[in-house]
Formats: structure tokens, C-alpha cells, sequence
């Protein structure tokens, strides 16, 4: 069984560092389609979630990026919480 949930827990770790470079390169997508002087401005509104403000600011070509920057950051969290919950029962699991 240990062996097991290392494979798992690999595999989890693997899919939320994915999650998260997707995340990431969505977000250098984002800034790339903001003018000159406001890329500083358009990480800080991406960090604090202000999707709507940005879409108003760069257009409609910034859609596609922050749904799957939004959805990226749900499947990293996801993934965490998973694999928090995975290792709290792990201690509860009886060996074969």
C-alpha cells in the first residue's frame, strides 16, 4: 500500500505543477496583450481576480486566457486539498 500512494501522490504533484504553468502562461498571455505602461497593472488586477475589469480594459481577446487561468487555479487548489486529505488518512490506512 505505500508504494501505491506514492505513485498517487506523484501523479497529483505532477498534475497540479501542470496546472499551475498553465496558470502561469496564461497569465504572461494576459500581460502580453496590455499596452506598454499598464502590464504592472494587468498582474496586479490577475492576482486579485478582477477578470471583468480586465476584459473591459484589453478586450475580447483576453477571454480565452482568464478562463483558463481561472480554471488552471481551481485545478491546482483541487489538487492540493486532495492531496492534503490523502495525506491526512494516510496514518488510518491498514496494511495487506
Amino acid at each position: 500500500m505505500g508504494t501505491l500512494i506514492h505513485v498517487v501522490m506523484f501523479g497529483a504533484v505532477l498534475i497540479a505543477f501542470i496546472a499551475w504553468a498553465v496558470a502561469a502562461l496564461s497569465a504572461f498571455n494576459v500581460v502580453n496583450l496590455a499596452p506598454r505602461g499598464e502590464k504592472l497593472s494587468a498582474y496586479f488586477q490577475l492576482g486579485l481576480w478582477r477578470f471583468a475589469a480586465l476584459e473591459a480594459r484589453l478586450g475580447a481577446a483576453v477571454k480565452p486566457h482568464l478562463v483558463r487561468y481561472r480554471r488552471a487555479f481551481y485545478v491546482f487548489f483541487a489538487v492540493i486539498v486532495a492531496i492534503l486529505a490523502l495525506s491526512f488518512t494516510i496514518p488510518f490506512l491498514k496494511t495487506a
